[in-house]
């Protein structure tokens, strides 16, 4: 007697037969450090045929294919992925001359880049997959949105403006930004900790030194990992030709500058590159710096704005000395390359002799930090009541 085949068999040979099929690279080396699981970059390109680019000095590589484009930095858990942001438990390392992805990272690069290839892992191997029709894979549009990531507020950094060899914009009687600076970001930092006893807060110096702009984004974005978000706070000083203007405002960064008077501003800020050791006319502020900053618009662009108008509303309410110049945009070196809600504070006009004169004094400086401390509560409460809090 024959045996019937089961109803379910011809349904389920169908289905398979409408999988795809992969064809396996060769195996990969897992490297593990510290217990995490790592992928040799080196042997990542020579699988999946990437271009790749990578900066000695600042430490970030670029990959490239097809439209589709990832940044990574030494040291990094956060890689920018198609103008998105991808967070990884672990730092991408650098061990014995070769760069090591987190695992979980190298997947996520290699689905993006090349859409339809996967990496499976087998034991102490990975092996990166490609379907036996990887022509007819489907691309992802190239104007398909980037899902943000939004995870909870975990700290905040204060980058007092200036120190060091680069004392800022000067005042009349030898008054110096860098020290006002410094005087208010210590005053927030107490703000904020005894506002957030749950959050870190730190500073990117805590006395007179000089630190350069690249290294006061690399403080913050360092701190960024998996689940866990930020705020980048840098406090400065503003100068006008003018002795008559007076009053604070808060800038986010933008390629546009608001007005004539923001773009001015930028420049002033960002003369410090003249001071930096790695400066040669571009300094390490050059042409792929800023594309790379463009890179990352949108979601953190609209969040900075927010935080830049928080900001301002606390500060109105507690400076009652001087007016409001209102929010901003404009181009500053230290905003570029932050990779979370970032904005510059501008206090108030050092060549303002009266303002100048306030900006001395302890209560006045109370009065600013109070107000950019009740800014920043006012974004994080907002901020809060629009992601999913575990």
């Amino acid at each position: 007697m024959k045996k019937r085949l089961s109803r379910c068999f011809f349904p389920a040979l169908l289905s398979l037969l409408a999988l795809p099929s992969f064809s396996a690279s060769g195996p990969i080396e897992i490297v593990r450090v510290k217990n995490e699981e790592y992928l040799p970059l080196d042997e990542i390109l020579s699988q999946t045929e990437l271009d790749h680019s990578f900066d000695m000095i600042s430490g970030k590589g670029r990959l490239y294919r097809k439209g589709h484009y990832a940044v990574y930095g030494i040291g990094l858990s956060i890689i920018l992925v198609d103008g998105g942001l991808y967070k990884s438990p672990v730092p991408v390392r650098r061990k014995a001359g070769r760069v090591l992805i987190p695992f979980d990272a190298a997947e996520k690069i290699v689905q993006s880049l090349r859409p339809g290839v996967r990496v499976d892992r087998d034991r102490s191997a990975a092996y990166v997959r490609f379907p036996d029709n990887e022509d007819e894979s489907p691309e992802r549009k190239e104007d398909t949105p980037v899902t943000p990531v939004k995870d909870r507020i975990r700290f905040i950094v204060i980058d007092p403006g200036h120190g060091g060899k680069d004392p800022g914009a000067l005042g009349k009687g030898g008054i110096m930004e860098k020290d006002i600076t410094l005087a208010v970001s210590k005053r927030l930092e107490k703000e904020l900790k005894n506002a957030f006893p749950d959050l870190r807060v730190f500073l990117t110096r805590s006395n007179d030194r000089f630190i350069e702009l690249s290294g006061r984004t690399a403080i913050a974005n360092k701190l960024l990992k998996k689940s866990e978000n930020g705020i980048f706070l840098s406090v400065h000083v503003n100068s006008a030709l003018s002795s008559r203007i007076s009053g604070y405002e808060t800038y986010f960064l933008s390629q546009n500058p608001t007005n004539e008077d923001a773009r001015n501003t930028a420049a002033l800020e960002n003369n410090v590159i003249v001071l930096e050791e790695k400066h040669d006319g571009g300094g390490t502020h050059d042409d792929v710096d800023y594309i790379e900053a463009m890179m990352i618009t949108t979601q953190i662009q609209k969040e900075s704005a927010a935080l830049a108008a928080c900001i301002q509303k606390g500060l109105s309410k507690k400076n009652r000395a001087f007016a409001s110049r209102g929010v901003k945009k404009a181009d500053f070196f230290v905003l570029r390359g932050v990779l979370m809600p970032a904005v510059l504070v501008e206090i108030g006009y050092i060549s303002n002799i009266k303002e100048a004169r306030q900006l001395k004094k302890e209560d006045h400086q109370r009065a600013v930090a109070a107000g950019i401390a009740e800014g920043v509560e006012l974004f994080i409460k907002k901020y809060n009541s629009l992601i999913k809090i575990n």
